[in-house]
């Protein structure tokens, strides 16, 4: 009987010997980052415009009512035009205050393209005052007009606080129209449009750039002085003007 006993348990300790085996682990932790992912940025300029023309609102031309002076920022169209005017007389004068909006920092190139200075007809006192009866006018469709050479332009930082720009300091108000002394100095002096256009770099001024996601305001304006004579009868004049944009990260000198 005893021996039974004893023999009993001994089982029950080797069974309790392989239970205990089998609750050992080891200690352990597991770290998972999901999703990693590359997003490339965006460049995206967007252009605003307010028109002035003799100091009122730039007029609507009834032969061609779709075409645009005055937006708000938007890419531009075929419509969206800086200027649109079609009886220039001697006095006259204008202003745009054109707003930039890109979402990163980016480097602004404008480039005035493809003026063409074009001599439409020739009336009686513009053969006089040219000393041509036919304004110089030898072919068809030549471009031999006047206008470019006496359309007198210049631009400036309509910035004030110069929120918008990377380089240069002021105090006055930003986008107003307007000229403000120091705090917003000319980057275009006034003269005619160069013969085979121009390019300039806002880089060029103070090592100045677009900063992302603020708005960059800039003061474009033109004159036809009141003693220019009759020489820029029926003349009119043409160019494309184009804002470029290209990353300034990477692109500390803003080369295009």
């Amino acid at each position: 009987m005893n021996k039974k006993i004893l023999i009993s348990l001994s089982v029950i300790g080797a069974v309790a010997a392989i239970a205990i085996g089998g609750t050992i682990a080891y200690f352990s932790d597991t770290e998972t980052s999901t999703g990693n992912t590359f997003t490339a940025g965006a460049l995206d300029l967007k252009v605003d415009n307010t028109c002035h023309y003799n100091g009122g609102v730039c007029p609507i031309d009834p032969k061609n009512p779709n075409v645009i002076t005055t937006w708000t920022q938007t890419d531009l169209g075929v419509n969206h035009k800086f200027f649109w005017f079609s009886d220039v007389k001697p006095g006259d004068w204008g202003e745009d205050t054109i707003s930039l909006h890109v979402d990163n920092d980016a480097c602004l190139q404008l480039v005035i393209s493809d003026p063409v200075d074009n001599d439409n007809t020739c009336t009686e006192p513009e053969g006089v005052a040219e000393g041509d009866t036919n304004c110089g006018i030898t072919t068809e469709g030549e471009p031999a007009g006047e206008l470019r050479e006496n359309v007198l332009f210049a631009m400036w930082l309509d910035q004030g606080a110069i929120f918008g720009f990377q380089g240069a300091t002021g105090d006055s108000t930003e986008c107003d129209n307007e000229q403000n002394g120091s705090y917003e100095p000319t980057i275009i002096t006034e003269g005619p449009i160069n013969e085979g256009g121009e390019t300039w770099n806002l880089y060029d001024y103070q090592g100045a750039y677009l900063k992302g996601g603020e708005t960059a305001c800039f003061g474009v304006s033109w004159t036809v002085p009141a003693d220019v004579g009759n020489e820029i009868q029926s003349d009119s004049l043409v160019a494309d003007m184009t804002f470029n944009v290209i990353q300034h990260r990477h692109n500390e000198t803003c080369d295009f």
